[in-house]
């Protein structure tokens, strides 16, 4: 028995010894910045750009937030337009405005100081979703955040086995390339190699681009949208309390990934956000969001969007924008811009069934 008992206590910290050297060398998200393996497969955002501003935060006063979908915007855009501002590009995959409260708590909290944020607001995420669970390892925010341990932090990457993210990161050094160009220091990413492609051949990117080429049936409804408004309306509160500067506006999901929202509850999404605040809305069928050109795959768009987005709300003359592209909601044009949206709905389908 004592034997028995012996083994199993020497093959358990023999396997934990190997799963943890596995983990730290690997690497998979990129947690203890070892580098052994230089291209990313994913990165868990929400602890190395934590980790990152609490050093470096005295270098910003501003700062971009929301989903993975923000982070193709060049924060040097939002200080061309701001005086006197320095911003970073807060992008944390999948984010709700749950998630962004709390990281903003946190950095208030933090001292950070921020003067200007500038908040995008994704339906999906939004309608579907509200706090990670502690079990998703990609998006685990930073125990400062959360005011957990960070040594047991550390402990919890080093011990758990994550087959998928470790075979991506070995593959994609395998490959010796990484998807996209991440800038730590800024926030920001895009992807030079779609770029390349979209304005050589864009037709040709299109075609070979599997999320624009896929059948889709909506499913998304308004499950979680009202415990996130609780949230945005906790943001806009806390804003007013230390004087912070809000540009509040919606993402434009690319037309394959809103055709995944129903179409009702697209619209009672929409409500739902007006009976907090105004919103700059860039969402719906229009000439950007239709023309895939605009697009790395169905659900991230390219840098130039991010730069439209910015013109309109600032009024930038110098930058065309299209006219469809981008409207200021309020209580007293919120029915004819529904009305709008479902004239740019109804004709887009129209020319997707003609085809």
């Amino acid at each position: 028995m004592k034997k028995f008992v012996l083994y199993v206590l020497l093959s358990t910290f023999s396997f934990g010894l190997i799963i943890g050297l596995i983990n730290y060398i690997i690497d998979p998200f990129n947690i203890f910045e070892t580098k052994f393996l230089p291209y990313q497969f994913q990165r868990n955002e929400r602890f190395i750009k934590i980790k990152y501003l609490d050093k470096q935060h005295t270098q910003f006063n501003s700062y971009l937030i929301g989903s993975s979908r923000i982070g193709t915007t060049n924060p040097k855009i939002l200080e061309s337009y701001i005086p006197n501002s320095k911003f970073y590009n807060m992008t944390l995959s999948s984010a709700t405005i749950s998630d962004e409260l709390r990281h903003i708590r946190y950095m208030i909290l933090a001292g950070y100081q921020p003067k200007n944020l500038y908040l995008q607001i994704d339906l999906n995420n939004n309608m579907t979703s509200y706090l990670y669970p502690i079990s998703d390892y990609l998006r685990k925010p930073h125990p400062h955040v959360t005011g957990d341990s960070l040594p047991l932090y550390y402990l919890d990457y080093l011990l758990n086995p994550f087959p998928t993210n470790t075979k991506g990161k070995i593959l994609k050094n395998i490959e010796g390339k990484s998807d996209d160009n991440y800038n730590l220091m800024l926030g920001n990413w895009n992807r030079p190699e779609k770029d390349k492609k979209i304005s050589q051949n864009c037709s040709d990117f299109i075609k070979s681009e599997p999320t624009f080429n896929i059948t889709i049936k909506p499913k998304v409804k308004n499950t979680y949208t009202k415990m996130n408004m609780l949230a945005l309306k906790n943001i806009i509160e806390l804003c007013k309390n230390k004087h912070i500067n809000l540009i509040l506006f919606t993402t434009p999901h690319n037309h394959n990934y809103l055709d995944i929202i129903y179409e009702k509850e697209y619209y009672i999404f929409l409500k739902e956000l007006l009976n907090i605040t105004n919103y700059w809305d860039f969402s719906g069928y229009n000439s950007i969001t239709t023309n895939d050109c605009n697009y790395y795959d169905s659900s991230h768009y390219t840098p130039r969007v991010g730069s439209l987005i910015a013109a309109r709300i600032f009024n930038d003359k110098n930058i065309l924008v299209p006219s469809d592209f981008g409207v200021f909601v309020t209580h007293k044009n919120f029915e004819n811009h529904i009305n709008q949206l479902k004239v740019d709905r109804v004709k887009w389908k129209s020319i997707q069934l003609a085809k």
